[in-house]
């Protein structure tokens, strides 16, 4: 049996030391918590993506369809918000000159 073998049965290095045992597999814990921690965060991100995506989808599809069966109403919603927009855009622009 060679001395200098830091490698223990369970393929960990062993320092014999008890309370840096118990360090080593405290920090094994982190980090396989970690991983699997990254490893869930990165699953609920990809879902939360794709149904984002499906929402936006559906909502286009929506509007699309709105539009085409309702052309003259929302060309006059869509003109309504274009002025909305311009006259706070307008406002702002006032009140940023007056400070």
């Amino acid at each position: 049996m060679d001395p200098w073998n830091t490698e223990n049965p369970a393929g960990g290095v062993s320092t014999g030391d008890p309370a840096a045992e118990h360090a080593r597999r405290s920090l094994e814990e982190v980090r396989a918590s970690a991983e699997d921690l990254a490893a869930r965060g990165s699953d609920a991100i990809r879902s939360s993506t794709a149904r984002a995506r499906e929402a936006i989808h559906h909502t286009t599809d929506q509007a699309a369809h709105y539009i085409q069966q309702q052309p003259l109403k929302a060309l006059l919603m869509a003109a309504a918000a274009g002025a909305a927009i311009a006259m706070l855009a307008g406002l702002l622009s006032k009140s940023h000159h007056t400070h």
